[in-house]
C-alpha cells in the first residue's frame, strides 16, 4: 500500500527553529539585520516595471560596458541589447557605432561624454538613439549643470536623462536601507530644481533611471530591489505626483571581490546577477570577473563569460518567464516590506 512520505515529517516549529539556529538579529552582516523567519507575512505587491507589463513575465535587458571599439560587435552578436559607454571608453567616437542599427539597441551614454561638444546629439537621435544619458543627481550637482543637461536633451523626449545611484553604496559603507533613502533625498533636490525651472515635472519623471548595485546576498538583494520599486511609488504619492513605473538598472557589485584567482569571482558575479534578475531589474550588467577597477580593455573571454552568465539564466533556467518570481514567499514579502518601511522612516527623519 503506498505511503504518503510527507506525513512522516513533523510540522514546522518556529520556536524550535529559532532555538537551533540562534538569534539572527544579533549578527551583523554589514548590510541589513533581518529575522530568519516570520509567522505572518505583510502584504506586498510588486508594481509594474518599465521594460514590460506583468503579463510578459520577467524580461530584462542584457547590458555591457564597452571600453574599446573591437568590443562592440562581439557584444551585439552575443545578445547584448544595452551598450554602456562612459569615461572609461577611451577614444569613444562615432566610428565605434558604424554598422550599428541604433533603433534595435539601447545606448547608455554617460552625460560626461557630451562635455567637450564633440558629439552631435541631434544626429544620434535621427539615427534612432534610445536608452539613457543620465545626469547623476547628487548633492554636488549644480543648478546650471541640470539646466544645461535638460536643454541639451530637450528634444530627446524618450531618453532617460536623470539618474540616481552613480556609485556602489557599499564603497561608501551605506546600509541597504540608507542607500534607498538617499535616492528619495536626491529626488527631493531634483524636485526643487524642476519646480523652479520651466520643466514639465510629469513628463520628466518618466525619464528617470535608478541604478542599483547588486551583491552576493541574494535574498537581501531581492528584497531590496523589490522594495526600491515600491519606494519610488511611495515617494510619488507623498508628493502628490502621478504614479508610474521606474526603470531600474542593476550592476553587479565588486565589493565582495578578494585577492584570489580572478575566475573565482565568477561565483560572486553569478550570484549577484541572479539576485538582480529575480529582484526584477529592468537592465542587468554583469561585470567581467577581472572587475571594473582597471581602465584598460577587458579580455574577450572575460566579456564573453559575463554575458553567458545571463544567457544561462534566460535560456536554460527560464528566469524571464514569471513576473516577480519571489512573490508569495512569506519571508521575502516581509523583508521587502520591512526594508521599504525602514528606508521610508530614514527618509522622513531626514526631512524633520
Amino acid at each position: 500500500m503506498p505511503r504518503n512520505r510527507w506525513k512522516s515529517f513533523n510540522a514546522f516549529d518556529p520556536e524550535q527553529w529559532a532555538e537551533k539556529v540562534g538569534d539572527a538579529s544579533s549578527v551583523s552582516n554589514g548590510t541589513w539585520e533581518q529575522p530568519i523567519w516570520v509567522d505572518k507575512a505583510a502584504p506586498f505587491a510588486l508594481p509594474e516595471r518599465c521594460i514590460a507589463s506583468p503579463e510578459e513575465g520577467n524580461p530584462w535587458q542584457l547590458q555591457q560596458s564597452i571600453r574599446s571599439e573591437h568590443e562592440v560587435m562581439p557584444a551585439l552578436l552575443h545578445g547584448v541589447s544595452g551598450l554602456r559607454f562612459d569615461e572609461n571608453s577611451k577614444g569613444f567616437t562615432k566610428s565605434w557605432l558604424e554598422g550599428v542599427h541604433l533603433n534595435m539597441v539601447e545606448l547608455h551614454l554617460a552625460a560626461s561624454l557630451f562635455k567637450d561638444e564633440s558629439w552631435d546629439v541631434q544626429s544620434l537621435l535621427v539615427a534612432g538613439w534610445r536608452g539613457t544619458c543620465g545626469l547623476p543627481i547628487t548633492a554636488s550637482t549644480t543648478l546650471d549643470s541640470w539646466k544645461e543637461h535638460h536643454m541639451l536633451l530637450s528634444n530627446a523626449l524618450d531618453l532617460r536623462i536623470w539618474q540616481c545611484g552613480e556609485y556602489d553604496h557599499r564603497d561608501r559603507s551605506l546600509d541597504l536601507t540608507d542607500a534607498m533613502a538617499e535616492y528619495c533625498q536626491a529626488m527631493d533636490v531634483w524636485l526643487e530644481f524642476a519646480r523652479s525651472s520651466s520643466v514639465s515635472i510629469n513628463h520628466e519623471l518618466n525619464r528617470f533611471v535608478w541604478r542599483w548595485w547588486s551583491s552576493v546576498d541574494v535574498l537581501e538583494e531581492v528584497a531590496a530591489l523589490r522594495a526600491l520599486r515600491v519606494l519610488w511609488s511611495r515617494w510619488l504619492t507623498y508628493h502628490n505626483l502621478e504614479d508610474r513605473p521606474i526603470w531600474i538598472d542593476a550592476t553587479t557589485s565588486t565589493a565582495s571581490f578578494q585577492n584570489k584567482l580572478q575566475t573565482d569571482h565568477l561565483i560572486d558575479l553569478t550570484t549577484a546577477s541572479y539576485a538582480a534578475v529575480i529582484g526584477g531589474a529592468d537592465g542587468v550588467e554583469t561585470v567581467p570577473h577581472s572587475g571594473l577597477s582597471e581602465h584598460d580593455p577587458f579580455e574577450d573571454s572575460a566579456l564573453r563569460w559575463a554575458r553567458n552568465i545571463q544567457h544561462v539564466m534566460r535560456e536554460e533556467a527560464g528566469l524571464h518567464r514569471t513576473f516577480d518570481p519571489m512573490g508569495g514567499s512569506r519571508t521575502l514579502d516581509t523583508w521587502s516590506m520591512n526594508m521599504l518601511d525602514a528606508a521610508w522612516s530614514i527618509y522622513l527623519s531626514s526631512k524633520s
